[in-house]
């Protein structure tokens, strides 16, 4: 498993910072965050990426949801192990 060493954001996306200094750490979760919660075309460099979680809150049916975040996350260069929703959504991926 590669450790991706980021620049990391606060809980409200600003840039963290600690004495004065961006903090840096493992970007993975927040870069998995981006991936979720982020539309297709979001991103200008790669407009295809992103899951869109918002567009499947009134869906009854997850399957579709579950496909596309393994497909995006595996096109990240993640290898997903797990991607499961039973009442919260559970992900196992690591770069």
């Amino acid at each position: 498993m590669a450790i991706v060493t980021d620049i990391l954001c606060d809980a409200v996306g600003d840039i963290a910072c600690l004495h004065g200094d961006m903090v840096l750490g493992d970007g993975t979760y927040q870069h998995q965050a981006d991936l979720l919660e982020g539309n297709e075309g979001d991103y200008k460099e790669s407009p295809t990426i992103c899951v869109g979680l918002d567009g499947f809150l009134n869906s009854e049916d997850t399957t579709e949801m579950l496909r596309k975040i393994r497909i995006q996350f595996a096109k990240d260069g993640m290898s997903v192990t797990k991607v499961v929703y039973n009442t919260n959504l559970e992900i196992k991926a690591n770069y």
